[in-house]
């Protein structure tokens, strides 16, 4: 009598199994990875944003004079233009939101993509830090909003007059944030 085989093997019923389960978990998996990549982009954006502001009113209160967050255009003055150019920290003694000497520049820096940011700053296309780290009249919020205007990805940082940035909350928990007026912030 000859001994039995044995067989090291897989089944071709074995191996449909194992294939079948691994694409049911990779569809709930797939869809997971999308959306904290999308949240890892909102962290990423607002991070920047808040650090800036931070060393902005940090700087101003170190060096005890004006400094100025905000996009400059080729005249090196501030402009609105929050998503095409890059965000500028200056020290801004004349207080004229005016880049005047190389020198005073703190920090540049170009903003990841993924999204974009709308300065919402009264008629300023800036915030000012003064030397006692208040930013006075120079207060308002900026959003951020993802390439897809998903209002459920957005994200605000409102500046108080004692400059500091801090970031607004879903406080109905509807999945969207509300602004200190407790009205909608909305993606356009």
């Amino acid at each position: 009598m000859a001994p039995a085989r044995i067989s090291a093997g897989f089944t071709l019923v074995e191996l449909m199994i194992v294939i079948v389960l691994i694409s049911v978990i990779a569809s709930y998996a797939i869809p997971s990875m999308g959306s904290l990549i999308e949240n890892s982009r909102r962290h990423s954006a607002v991070s920047d944003m808040i650090t800036l502001i931070n060393l902005a009113r940090n700087t101003a209160i170190m060096d005890q004079q004006t400094v100025t967050v905000c996009p400059l255009d080729s005249a090196n003055q501030c402009t609105d233009s929050w998503n095409t150019l890059p965000i500028t920290v200056f020290r801004d003694p004349n207080a004229d939101r005016v880049l005047a000497h190389e020198d005073d520049i703190v920090r540049i820096t170009h903003l990841a993509k993924g999204g974009s940011w709308e300065g919402n700053t009264a008629n300023r296309p800036y915030f000012r830090f003064f030397a006692s780290g208040m930013a006075s009249y120079a207060i308002g919020n900026l959003v951020w909003c993802p390439d897809d205007n998903d209002s459920h990805l957005a994200a605000q940082i409102v500046v108080n007059m004692g400059g500091r940035p801090r970031l607004s909350e879903d406080e109905d928990g509807d999945g969207l944030l509300e602004d200190a007026s407790g009205d909608t912030v909305t993606c356009s």
